[in-house]
């Protein structure tokens, strides 16, 4: 009994915090809406085989050329290309529960996700038995349930912990393409001017950067643009041209 409680529970909150969230019992699905430029995403949901993304990241609604990386160890992986021929990416990393990712869409579409909820969430309270350990530094990560919330509620849920004073957090706006930073003075959350509460909110499906162990500044990464094809190709030619110059004879 106590077990189909926790279970409504967990499609209640669902239901009630995010439109986008639909649950039938412990499985349910979440509708990303994916806007043309970087979006930081979370997938919130355990999915058969794996959270791969060539399991959860793929279809007609994906646009090709659709790029992806995941912060880890203090950098960015290598970028990862969604190939709509075939379907798959060049790189299949998995998004797993509580991670990030750093995904930037040509286009706007909405992609879904279809799973079961993780085991963490302990019925409208905090997570319990997520204890990721995140070291000091900025973190691309999400909370490993779908609920979406203030950062009073988000932080512990995310790392596993209460934040220290000092802390902060970045959330991203795929609409308007901006960050907004937050930071915790030991009592309450204050937005970047530290002059105000922070309003910001973690929605279902959303990742964002968190300053760990930080003094009241934030330095947000972002991957380094590798060099498209036809840069490439005229870089070539112009070192074949180069090669191919006369000499000059100096009398």
């Amino acid at each position: 009994m106590k077990a189909v409680l926790q279970k409504a529970a967990v499609c209640a909150a669902c239901l009630v915090l995010s439109h986008s969230v639909f649950a039938l019992n412990i499985v349910g699905y979440i509708n990303l809406n994916l806007q043309p430029g970087v979006n930081l995403i979370a997938d919130q949901l355990l999915q058969t085989p794996d959270n791969s993304l060539n399991t959860i990241l793929t279809g007609s609604g994906l646009a090709d050329g659709t790029s992806f990386t995941m912060w880890s160890n203090g950098a960015f992986l290598p970028m990862s290309y969604y190939d709509s021929g075939s379907g798959t990416w060049s790189i299949n990393y998995q998004l797993n529960l509580g991670t990030g990712g750093y995904l930037t869409s040509p286009v706007q579409t909405t992609v879904t996700f279809v799973g079961q909820v993780g085991p963490y969430f302990n019925d409208f309270g905090n997570n319990i038995g997520w204890n990721p350990n995140y070291p000091n530094g900025p973190q691309l990560i999400s909370n490993p349930i779908p609920i979406a919330g203030d950062l009073n509620y988000e932080f512990y849920n995310v790392t596993g912990r209460n934040p220290v004073a000092g802390e902060g957090v970045a959330t991203w706006n795929p609409l308007t393409q901006t960050y907004t930073e937050s930071f915790f003075n030991g009592t309450q959350w204050l937005d970047q001017t530290l002059s105000q509460p922070s309003t910001a909110t973690i929605q279902v499906g959303q990742s964002a950067w968190f300053a760990l162990g930080a003094n009241y500044s934030m330095t947000i990464p972002s991957p380094v643009p590798e060099p498209g094809a036809l840069a490439l190709v005229g870089l070539g030619a112009g070192l074949l041209l180069l090669r191919r110059k006369p000499s000059r004879t100096v009398r």
